[in-house]
């Protein structure tokens, strides 16, 4: 009687739509009004660390130990495991503070590789749903960049609706991680 390895993705993939739909809803302030910041902004988090990180490492790791995706393990265990150590940063810095000037830069890496993700996704044929989930990623790290320079409204708005974007393509991911 062997082992019976599952493909990890679903759980990887459901990390992401709870964690970027939470992101999205709250940055375009539905459901926020009236609440209290501090602790909105220590439930996102939490959310970013358990969902956006936990979920995505535990993953990549899978991706890494057992090739569940065969020729593509080794990039999209690569991508879970980025965005599984992005949200573990971005759940950090909701909890402990720091400079947002600081972050923008951060995300302007982030977008470095993400780029490069994106580039490899095309390159490797897995344009939909993944390589259209990764171009809506880049436009979100794009305007992240200046709105957390600039703490411009406008721009967070924009940013929430990507978000929500990312989630919506995210289901479309999850359904052939989940045989359907």
């Amino acid at each position: 009687m062997g082992l019976n390895v599952v493909n990890p993705e679903a759980i990887g993939v459901f990390g992401l739509f709870a964690t970027v739909i939470c992101f999205g809803l709250e940055m375009l302030g539905v459901g926020v009004k009236g609440a209290e910041h501090e602790k909105l902004t220590k439930s996102l988090g939490y959310v970013a660390i358990y969902f956006g990180g936990a979920t995505q490492i535990f993953t990549a790791i899978f991706m890494y130990l057992f090739s569940v995706a065969g020729d593509n393990s080794v990039f999209l265990g690569t991508v879970f495991a980025f965005f599984g150590l992005f949200w573990v940063m971005v759940g950090t810095f909701f909890l402990k503070g720091g400079d947002k000037k600081v972050f923008a830069h951060f995300f302007a890496s982030a977008l470095v590789l993400t780029l490069t993700f994106t580039y490899m996704a095309f390159k490797r044929e897995l344009v939909w749903p993944l390589g259209v989930d990764l171009v809506v990623i880049d436009l979100l790290l794009l305007t992240l960049v200046p709105a957390w320079y600039t703490n411009n409204p406008k721009l967070t708005k924009l940013a929430g609706l990507l978000n929500i974007i990312i989630g919506a393509i995210s289901i479309l991911l999850l359904f052939p991680a989940l045989g359907v």
